[in-house]
Parts: C-alpha cells; sequence; structure tokens
C-alpha cells in the first residue's frame, strides 16, 4: 500500500463540547496528491492526518489521525465530501505526548474527485 501524509495542525484551537453534541468547525489545509483540498474537523484538535492509497494510488482506503488529548470514550466518525460519516476506532491515549491515535478505514474515495474530508468528535 502507498501512503501519503499530510502533517502538521488540522484544526485551529481547542473545540468545546457542549451537551455531548460536537461544535462546528471548518479549517483549511494545503492540497495534497491524494486528491483533497480542505479538512473539517469539529469536536477536537487534530494534529495529522495520514491516507492509506489502493496499490495503483487511485483510491483512498483509509485514514489514520492523531488528535490533541485523550480521546478514550469519545466517538470519532469521518467521511468525504458529503457522503455519510462513518465510526472510526479510537487508539490509547497516550498520556506522555498527550495525543490520541484515530483510524479509520473501509473508504473506496477516488483520489482524482475527494475534495473535502470531514471529520466529527463526539
Amino acid at each position: 500500500m502507498r501512503k501519503i501524509t499530510v502533517a502538521g495542525v488540522l484544526a485551529v484551537g481547542a473545540i468545546a463540547l457542549a451537551a455531548g453534541s460536537a461544535s462546528t468547525a471548518s479549517n483549511t489545509v494545503p492540497s495534497s496528491v491524494a486528491g483533497y483540498g480542505t479538512s473539517t474537523v469539529s469536536g477536537a484538535t487534530a494534529e495529522s492526518l495520514e491516507y492509506t492509497l489502493s496499490a495503483d494510488g487511485t483510491t483512498i482506503t483509509d485514514a489514520a489521525l492523531v488528535f490533541t488529548g485523550n480521546l478514550t470514550g469519545q466517538t470519532v466518525e469521518a467521511g468525504f465530501g458529503s457522503n455519510a460519516l462513518t465510526a472510526c476506532s479510537v487508539g490509547t491515549y497516550d498520556s506522555v505526548n498527550n495525543e490520541t491515535p484515530v483510524t479509520c478505514a473501509g473508504f473506496s474515495q477516488a483520489t482524482s474527485t475527494s475534495s473535502t474530508f470531514n471529520v466529527a468528535v463526539v
């Protein structure tokens, strides 16, 4: 599998959760060869995003994110464009680095048509 990495802060500032629902925020990130132009993360601060591409590089199959802070017990969902969000797996909180890894699998998003990656943390 070929991987494309987009490092850096994807969300600016911490987004507070209110009454158990995610806040909305939009963030602009530089375009990448994976084909997306922006990422929208609500409910948390993402430090990095890495896509896994199909063998021929035409499809995004998975996404790995690292969030600032402890997301233990939180629900994380992600999806492309106007597609419905799907559940992601929240990893083990790293208290030394104050971050939580999250894996989102099972995408079949064409790299040529992907333009927005949306993530919600509740």
